[in-house]
């Protein structure tokens, strides 16, 4: 039991610096095409509700 919960953890923290790793490099790359941290901010909602509507027709699919 303690094993697979070390296991989950070290898990979730290599999630996590994936994670950050990618972020930062999408950052990056949006700052050297040009974009505002006002723009980048509106893509980052862009792509949340993007996510947001894939999984409501996801749940939506699934309830049929």
């Amino acid at each position: 039991s303690s094993e697979v919960s070390m296991q989950t953890g070290t898990m979730q923290s290599l999630y996590q610096n994936r994670n950050r790793t990618v972020a930062r490099s999408f950052y990056r790359q949006l700052k050297t095409e040009g974009f505002s941290h006002e723009q980048i901010i509106a893509l980052s909602t862009t792509l949340l509700d993007l996510v947001t509507e894939d999984i409501r027709d996801t749940a939506r699919t699934e309830a049929k």
